[in-house]
C-alpha cells in the first residue's frame, strides 16, 4: 500500500506538553518509537495565521504573504480573519506537490485554506455563518460548502454536527468541549480517515491554544486540554486501523508556536489619539482618515504609517517611548529591519516588540491599558506573536514507515516541515526556504 501522511498542528502546543503526553496511554501507543525535535523555532510573527502558512508552503511570511491573523484595517465588528487560499498566499503549498505525486488530499480546520484547488477533502477553518442564519444542519453545510467541501466531505460533516459548539462566546476561563470546535475537528478526521483514506491529509486543532490564552501557559486547565488530546489521539488511531492504513501512515504532530504569560494590556493606538494621529470611531476602531493606526500581533504590533510624511516623526516618536523603558516595548523595528532579520514584511511600517509582561490590543479608547478579555486571543492571560526565539517552543514527533524509530534531534524550523513533507511524497518545493530534514527520515 502507497504510505500514507497525516499532519495534526496542535496550536501552542510546546515541548513540556511532549513530556507529559509521554505518560498517556494513547500517545504511548502511537509514538512509542517516535523520532522528536526538541525545539522547533516559528517565523516572526509568531501567530497562527502566518505560522500556518510557513508550515504548509515552508516560506516565510514576507513571502508567502500571510503578514497578520487578520486583514487590516476593518469595519467588522469581529475580526476580518483570512478565508480563503486565493486572496492572499503567493506560493505553492504541500497540497500541490502531493497533487503532482499523485496523491489524494484532505484538509480539516488548516487556516486559509477555503477553496484550495489542490484539496480534495476540505472543511475549511470557517467559525461564523452568515448574519442572520440560524445555526441549523443546512446552514452549516451551506457555511462549509462555501469554502470548498465537496459531498463526500460534506457527509463526514453531517456525521459530526452533533460535535458542533452547542454554546457560543463563553466567558468563563473554564473552557469545556460544547464551547469548541475542536470536538468537531476531530471527528471530521475520524470520519474522512475511515470514508475516504486520504493520502495526505492535515488538520488543525485549537484547544491548548484557547485554554492557554484563558489560564496561562502551565496549570491545570491546560492538563485536562492534554488529557482530551490523548482521548482524540485514541480516536484517531482506532479509525486509521477501522480503515486497514494505520501500518502504512506517516503520523507527524506539530504546533505553531507557543505562549508566554503576560501582566498588562496596552493600546498603541491611544498614544496615537493622544498625539492627534488617530481618532476613535464609536466601535473603538480607528476611523478612515487616522493618519497612524496599529494592529495588534499580541506580544507585537504592527505600525500603519498612513500619512508617510509623518514616518520620520512616528519612529522618532516610537524610539523615545522604548527607551523610556515604561511603554510595554523593548524594540522598535522598521520593515526592513525584520525582513532582514526574520523574512517577515507587509503594509506596515514599523513593528513594536513586548518588553515581555505586556501584549497589545487593537482598541482605539480610553484608558491605555486594556483589562481582561477572553473573547480577544490577545487579552486573556497569556499570548504569542513575540519574537520567535523567545518563551516555550513549538513540537515535532512522527512516526511512521519514512522516519528513523528512537531519534532525537536538537533543532529545525517550522519552514522545515513542508520541504521534509514533500520529499516523503517524493516530491520537491522549490520556493520553499526552509530544507528538507533529512537527520530524522529513514
Amino acid at each position: 500500500m502507497k504510505q500514507k501522511l497525516f499532519v495534526l498542528s496542535m496550536d501552542a502546543m510546546v515541548e513540556e506538553d511532549i513530556e507529559y503526553l509521554k505518560t498517556r496511554p494513547n500517545f504511548q501507543r502511537l509514538m512509542e518509537h517516535c523520532c522528536q525535535i526538541k525545539k522547533v523555532q516559528t517565523i516572526y510573527p509568531s501567530i497562527t495565521y502566518p505560522a500556518h502558512a510557513s508550515m504548509i508552503t515552508g516560506c516565510r511570511a514576507g513571502k508567502h504573504g500571510v503578514y497578520n491573523n487578520t486583514k487590516y484595517p476593518t469595519e467588522k465588528t469581529y475580526p476580518d480573519w483570512y478565508i480563503d487560499t486565493s486572496e492572499i498566499i503567493k506560493v505553492e503549498d504541500l497540497f500541490a506537490a502531493a497533487k503532482r505525486a499523485g496523491c489524494t488530499t484532505g484538509a480539516v480546520y488548516w487556516p486559509i485554506m477555503g477553496n484550495n484547488p489542490n484539496i480534495d477533502y476540505n472543511v475549511n477553518e470557517y467559525f461564523f455563518y452568515e448574519k442572520g442564519e440560524a445555526d441549523t444542519r443546512e446552514s452549516v453545510r451551506n457555511a462549509f460548502r462555501r469554502m470548498g467541501a465537496n459531498d463526500d466531505t460534506l457527509k463526514a460533516i453531517d456525521e459530526n454536527f452533533d460535535r458542533l459548539p452547542t454554546e457560543r462566546g463563553a466567558k468563563s476561563a473554564n473552557l469545556r468541549l460544547n464551547q469548541t470546535f475542536d470536538h468537531f475537528i476531530m471527528g471530521c478526521i475520524c470520519s474522512l480517515i475511515r470514508r475516504y483514506q486520504p493520502d495526505v491529509l492535515v488538520a488543525h486543532n485549537c484547544l491548548l491554544d484557547s485554554l492557554r490564552h484563558r489560564n496561562g501557559i502551565f496549570n491545570d486547565k491546560v492538563t485536562w486540554g492534554l488529557d482530551i488530546t490523548d482521548y482524540w489521539l485514541g480516536e484517531i488511531i482506532d479509525s486509521m486501523y477501522d480503515a486497514g492504513v494505520l501500518d502504512d501512515t506517516n503520523f507527524v504532530i506539530i504546533s505553531d508556536h507557543g505562549q508566554m504569560n503576560f501582566s498588562r494590556r496596552l493600546k498603541m493606538n491611544v498614544l496615537f489619539a493622544r498625539k492627534g494621529w488617530l481618532t476613535a470611531g464609536p466601535n473603538g476602531k480607528p476611523t478612515a482618515d487616522s493618519k497612524v493606526v496599529s494592529q495588534s500581533n499580541g506580544m507585537s504590533d504592527s505600525i500603519y504609517v498612513r500619512d508617510k510624511s509623518l514616518l520620520k516623526e512616528v519612529h522618532d516618536y516610537l524610539l523615545k517611548l522604548s527607551a523610556d523603558g515604561v511603554w510595554g516595548f523593548s524594540d522598535v523595528f522598521t520593515t526592513a529591519d525584520v525582513e532582514k532579520l526574520y523574512g517577515w514584511s507587509g503594509p506596515f511600517d514599523f513593528v513594536v516588540e513586548t518588553d515581555g509582561y505586556t501584549t497589545f490590543s487593537d482598541d482605539c479608547r480610553e484608558p491605555m491599558i486594556a483589562g481582561i478579555d477572553l473573547s480577544d486571543y490577545r487579552l486573556g492571560k497569556a499570548t504569542h506573536g513575540y519574537r520567535p526565539e523567545k518563551g516555550p517552543q513549538p513540537v515535532f514527533v512522527a512516526t511512521g514507515p519514512a522516519f528513523r524509530k528512537d531519534v532525537t534531534i536538537p533543532f529545525a524550523y517550522t519552514i522545515d516541515e513542508a520541504p521534509t513533507f514533500a520529499h516523503i511524497l517524493g516530491q520537491s518545493m522549490p520556493q520553499a526556504d526552509g530544507r528538507v530534514i533529512t537527520e530524522i527520515l529513514a
